[in-house]
């Protein structure tokens, strides 16, 4: 007859003592086993929420560039318009006149004075007041005569 640990049959007292040992034995794997699956399923916890915690901040953050970039085109849309704007500002200050194209302005009103020349209604008065004069004076000749 076989007397092995696992063989079928009666216990004798040779193998209790192997046998208490072994189920010892079978007691620390099976809770070695049982921390493993718990340190596991830890894991798997931390990993999933980790994993939703990076998808939520991904999703911020594609929302979060698409504002930024929505404002930089409203942004490179009024700079254009500025430029635009300062460009015409440019074009409309070269029309006018240069200090120095003023001051030569200046010295020609000066020598020629414009303020010494007469209109055209006050020589129309003075030709009307020669006329009227030479017109008395003749008629005072005449009857003088």
């Amino acid at each position: 007859m076989d007397n092995g640990p696992f063989a079928p049959g009666k216990k004798n007292a040779q193998n209790t003592p192997a046998s208490s040992a072994l189920s010892q034995s079978i007691g620390e794997v099976e809770r070695r086993l049982r921390a493993l699956e718990e340190k596991y399923s830890n894991l798997e916890r931390r990993s999933q929420v980790t994993e939703e915690n990076m998808l939520s901040g991904n999703r911020k953050v594609k929302t979060e560039i698409k504002m930024s970039s929505g404002e930089i085109s409203e942004l490179k849309a009024q700079v254009a318009d500025v430029n635009e704007k300062i460009k015409a500002v440019v074009r409309e200050l070269q029309g006018f006149a240069r200090t120095e194209d003023v001051d030569v302005i200046k010295k020609y009103l000066n020598l020629i004075e414009p303020l010494g020349f007469v209109t055209q209604n006050e020589v129309e008065r003075i030709v009307r007041q020669a006329v009227e004069e030479a017109l008395s004076e003749h008629a005072t000749a005449k009857e003088e005569e």
